[in-house]
């Protein structure tokens, strides 16, 4: 044999190989990119699922997040409900017929057991029913001294009782205060019942 015939014949087998080994690697890389493919695809749709659980457990937390604040803000506004119904008690007892408010400051004196001190009413007050209450004080109980001090304080009624160096609370604000605890359930069954 020629050595043209053994290089050809050479040359003929080493490219019948190359074939086979280009047609294998195809092979191959198809099933690789296939294997790939169909990974890929289960990858998306785990993180596909695990993006939605992700979603409506992110939903979830900012709607109890809102519904809280949203009870907060119904809670602060009825609130502010209740404190104004003991505003307007407030303005509603200082502003009662002046004999029956008369008769609350008097009431309120006796009850704190005094025999006598310095009544300090607001302005208004001081002039007008400020010494019916002394005298009414003065009158209901033996020994007793109660006198309208020259000063007055900044509040909407009654007055504070000054003995010596102790302030004993009798405004109008303070006993609707007072009471401001006990009633606010009541109150707020009535409003938002």
């Amino acid at each position: 044999m020629s050595i043209e015939k053994i290089t050809s014949r050479i040359m003929g087998e080493a490219e019948a190989e190359s074939k086979q080994t280009l047609a294998d690697a195809e092979k191959k890389r198809d099933a690789i990119l296939a294997d790939a493919r169909e990974r890929a695809l289960q990858l998306s749709k785990s993180e596909e699922a695990r993006g939605l659980v992700e979603k409506e457990k992110m939903i979830s937390r900012r709607k109890s997040v809102a519904d809280i604040d949203c009870r907060k803000v119904i809670l602060d506004q009825k609130q502010k409900l209740i404190s104004q119904c003991f505003d307007e008690a407030v303005n509603a007892i200082v502003s009662m017929d002046e004999d029956r408010y008369l008769g609350l400051m008097i009431a309120m004196g006796k009850a704190t057991g005094q025999k006598g001190g310095a009544l300090i009413f607001n302005q208004k007050d001081q002039q007008t029913i400020g010494p019916r209450v002394a005298a009414a004080l003065n009158e209901s109980q033996e020994k007793a001294m109660f006198f309208v001090s020259e000063e007055t304080r900044n509040m909407k009624g009654g007055y504070l009782l000054q003995v010596d160096k102790i302030y004993i609370n009798n405004t109008i604000e303070a006993l609707v205060e007072e009471q401001k605890d006990r009633l606010s359930f009541e109150v707020a069954k009535m409003l938002f019942e």
